[in-house]
């Protein structure tokens, strides 16, 4: 494992993550925006519809953005990918918290810990004063493992895939 490959590569997925992050953000903002001229919502359909949108379009351009790394690469190292990970979860998980976990930079995390805190009472004020700190981070690190892990599935499956192609156009 090459330290320098490790910190590049953790400043990429950081990259990866936070833009992930950031696109959703603004198609779920557009997509909410073309609902709400429509049917008013209350907010708590909303904060559901946003944890769908984060949860499932975050790990996907993740997922997609992994498998074309790995494509390029045409090879996978496990426990560089790992380290790299993390220091990119840690990089990031700083940036949440400068920014208070604000979803253009951690997608669905502000939005399920005033969920869970608050259920059913749930409003963008209780949602950030009467939520425990903790939980936010708690929650913040768990969409970080998945995450990761997606990241590093997909990069092995787009190498996998990458010498798999060259094989079947050399004949070898």
């Amino acid at each position: 494992m090459k330290i320098k490959n490790a910190a590049v590569n953790s400043l990429i997925y950081f990259l990866y993550f936070f833009g992930a992050c950031l696109i959703t953000m603004l198609a779920e903002a557009l997509l909410l925006k073309i609902i709400d001229k429509f049917v008013i919502l209350p907010y708590l359909t909303q904060t559901v519809m946003r944890i769908v949108i984060y949860s499932a379009a975050v790990p996907a351009l993740v997922s997609l953005l992994g498998y074309f790394e790995g494509y390029r690469e045409a090879r996978f190292n496990a426990a560089e990918s790992a380290v790299s990970c993390v220091f990119a979860i840690i990089l990031h998980s700083l940036f949440a918290m400068l920014f208070n976990f604000q979803a253009f930079i951690t997608g669905a995390v502000r939005f399920t810990a005033g969920l869970i805190h608050n259920g059913s009472e749930i409003t963008y004020e209780n949602m950030m004063s009467q939520t425990p700190y903790s939980l936010f981070l708690l929650i913040f690190l768990a969409y970080g493992a998945l995450y990761s892990l997606l990241l590093m599935f997909f990069k092995y499956y787009g190498a996998k895939k990458r010498i798999s192609d060259r094989r079947e156009l050399t004949g070898e």
